[in-house]
């Protein structure tokens, strides 16, 4: 057996510690500066009116920024009509334009701007930045000290290109320090790059899908995007809640479509909190194919020069199969094809003895979970999906193919991209979803919770598909929990609260917190026990026995350093002050139905939870629930529904050892009860032999919740955040 797993955890890091070293070194081609200016310059002469304008409408004054204008052009062209003609034609080349203009109003702002982004991979590629003070003076963006940027997903939105995956690698980003800049000023920036993508041997291409959403973290008073595709290549796009469409236009070349949107005057949500992003807010979504005739045959697409807008169910379940159907014969990792990894899976399973269907899938689920924690990469969904059916075909089990879509898309008639279809097994009216390294099975998933789906089939012999309508499980706050235990006492010169806390999380409540639990702990080095495989040993020789044991300790000892300075640090962001990590115990990881619940514990002191006033103190004991949640004043006026992403129930039971000689007051002032149709909250606390007891239980009751249900939600949620900064007084008897 090879070292998968530890090659799949340490060379990743030092791979990223090597390239991130190489790629922070990096600076600019001096050749290239000479350039770079002059292939933008014609940027600047564009006639659009959004550009000219440095005025800010008085409704925007107090806002932190005001965008003027952000406008992207992106033409995709095979015949590279720009005069690049590829042999062949086996290039598609992408020519994309931007330009953003912005009033920096305050500090923060100014901030957030002290660095302009820009790619460069091509001798055509341009960029020209300049500054504009209050008084008219403009001042240009020197480009000499630019650097490279470690990450593309370092780069803000503003800067970052649509296309900077599809050209066969990740495409390079510099940036260059802003000098001078004051709140007052106006920054503009322009650039154009060209980039290209082999397309030989190529009959399909599915470019990445694009969500744009109309509001910004700033007031935008234009956006627009232009799309010119030429005739292999096909368009959709979907326009929601309320942001405007796509329009058709003619474009200057009669063998090219274009494809506009436009949006103006578009200010700040103040919505932030419980979002369900894609289902509220304006947004836009497209994509662009390229496609040769021939091999668009049930791809889910138009017709060229058409911008579709959306599938029936009877288009969705077609494509849904079909892609289903040709999983088995793709490649996969350093096996032939899928099917080859199912064969290899099935040969190891039939040799051991089951008791039962459920006692088989079991063995499935947990040898293919073994599978997928070696991998650098997760299974999707439909691959997934066709490795378990397809085993429980070997065993002849019946298993339904679901199709669904994330709760946080829509429904089903809100797909547009093949990437949002998701694919789930049923067997016996239970679930099966998609790996990951912690999952066990049946477990739900939170962005599928209560989700329109259909059961679909192979179509029969006269094409005719069945299709059935289901709906996917929902959970319970009862399902999702957290229990925290909390034993807490001062030390003896009464300056620290030293704390131990045992937390224990159930549902999806531990799925959202498992891969922080597990960080650094060597749960993978067993995970073959869960299906009975064997050893990683078991075949070695000595000499390999001897090297995996020195990886493994090697990791052990990586992990035992890390570690603490990882939980003091979740620790420190949770009670927003310093703490002292004393230990950190894994219980059960969660990660087998026999130990289904997530349990481990932490040991540390807080000093920030105790305030001194003369021979008394105030101690800050409701304090150790962590950090809640402060609704602002601007928050308060809702305008979109509540979104909280699963209902879920959260209680701590705080054991505080009163110092000996002292005696505690303010017990009767903690008792808390709100409770309503949205949620609830509540505190009690009592003092017996010198302990004082406080239980404190917050529920979600619901994961959505209408917009005019908004003040139950703020009733026990300030009810949380109030009670999380009251003390208790401690009072020396003598």
């Amino acid at each position: 057996m090879k070292l998968n797993i530890i090659k799949k955890i340490i060379l990743p890091a030092l791979l990223m510690m090597i390239t991130s070293s190489a790629m922070s070194q990096d600076m600019i081609d001096e050749d290239f500066l000479d350039n770079i200016e002059e292939n933008a310059k014609a940027l600047w002469t564009e006639n659009t009116p959004a550009f000219a304008n440095n005025t800010v409408p008085d409704k925007y004054k107090d806002e932190s920024a005001v965008i003027f204008g952000f406008k992207r052009s992106v033409t995709i062209d095979k015949k590279s009509r720009m005069g690049f003609l590829s042999k062949g034609e086996r290039s598609l080349l992408f020519f994309e334009n931007v330009h953003f203009k912005i009033k920096l109003n305050d500090r923060n702002a100014v901030k957030a701007f002290t660095e302009v982004y820009f790619r460069y991979s091509d001798k055509v590629d341009g960029v020209s930045a300049k500054i504009i003070k209050p008084d008219g003076l403009v001042q240009p963006v020197l480009l000499d000290d630019a650097i490279g940027v470690e990450s593309v997903s370092n780069v803000p939105e503003f800067f970052k290109s649509f296309f900077d995956q599809q050209s066969g690698s990740e495409r390079r980003y510099f940036k260059v320090a802003v000098p001078d800049l004051e709140p007052g000023d106006i920054l503009e920036y322009v650039a154009t790059t060209k980039s290209k993508l082999n397309v030989s041997g190529m009959g399909y291409i599915e470019f990445s899908p694009q969500y744009e959403l109309c509001n910004k973290v700033y007031p935008v008073l234009y956006n627009q995007i232009i799309m010119e595709t030429d005739g292999k290549s096909f368009f959709k796009s979907l326009s929601m809640n309320g942001a405007p469409d796509f329009k058709k236009e003619a474009a200057s070349d009669d063998e090219f479509f274009r494809y506009v949107f436009t949006d103006t005057d578009r200010g700040v949500e103040k919505d932030v909190n419980f979002i369900n992003t894609y289902k509220v807010m304006p947004l836009t979504k497209f994509q662009v194919i390229y496609a040769n005739n021939e091999k668009t045959k049930g791809a889910l697409i138009g017709e060229k020069g058409e911008i579709k807008t959306g599938f029936s169910k009877e288009e969705l379940a077609k494509k849904a199969w079909e892609e289903y159907e040709k999983t088995g014969r793709e490649y996969y990792g350093n096996y032939a094809t899928v099917d080859n990894v199912v064969n290899m899976l099935w040969t190891e399973l039939k040799k051991k003895e089951t008791n039962g269907w459920e006692e088989y899938i079991g063995n499935v689920y947990y040898r293919v979970r073994n599978l997928v924690l070696n991998r650098d990469t997760y299974l999707s969904d439909k691959t997934a999906a066709y490795i378990f059916a397809a085993l429980m075909d070997k065993k002849y089990i019946k298993a339904d193919i679901v199709i669904s879509v994330s709760n946080s898309v829509g429904k089903m008639d809100n797909i547009l991209f093949d990437n949002e279809v998701r694919y789930i097994c049923r067997v016996n009216n239970k679930f099966y979803f998609n790996w990951t390294d912690y999952s066990n099975p049946g477990e739900l998933v939170e962005n599928l919770l209560a989700s329109e789906a259909y059961i679909i089939r192979a179509p029969g012999k006269k094409g005719a598909q069945e299709i059935i309508p289901i709906t996917l499980p929902d959970a319970s706050s009862d399902d999702n929990v957290v229990e925290y235990a909390v034993n807490a006492q001062l030390d003896k010169e009464m300056n620290t609260l030293a704390v131990s806390r045992k937390s224990t999380y159930r549902g999806l409540s531990k799925t959202r917190n498992i891969s922080t639990a597990l960080k650094y702990t060597p749960y993978m080095l067993d995970d073959y026990k869960n299906y009975g495989g064997e050893s990683p040993t078991e075949n070695m020789r000595s000499a390999q026995e001897e090297e995996y044991n020195k990886s493994v300790k090697a990791l052990k000892d990586n992990f035992k350093e890390a570690k603490p300075e990882y939980v003091k640090n979740n620790l420190q962001s949770e009670f927003d002050q310093k703490v002292k990590y004393k230990n950190f115990t894994i219980n059960s990881d969660g990660r087998t139905v026999k130990q289904n619940d997530l349990v481990f514990v932490e040991d540390f002191e807080l000093n920030g939870m105790l305030r001194k006033a003369g021979k008394k103190y105030l101690v800050n004991i409701p304090g150790l629930v962590g950090g809640q949640l402060q609704i602002k004043k601007e928050e308060r006026i809702r305008k979109y529904d509540i979104n909280v992403g699963c209902a879920r129930s959260l209680s701590w039971k705080i054991k505080f050892k009163v110092p000996d000689n002292y005696t505690v007051e303010g017990l009767q002032e903690l008792n808390t009860n709100v409770d309503n149709e949205s949620g609830s909250f509540s505190c009690t606390a009592e003092e017996k032999e010198g302990v004082v007891f406080i239980n404190i239980k917050k529920v979600y009751k619901k994961a959505n919740v209408a917009k005019d249900k908004w003040p139950e939600m703020l009733a026990f949620i300030d009810a949380a955040y109030d009670n999380s900064f009251r003390y208790l007084l401690l009072k020396p008897k003598n």
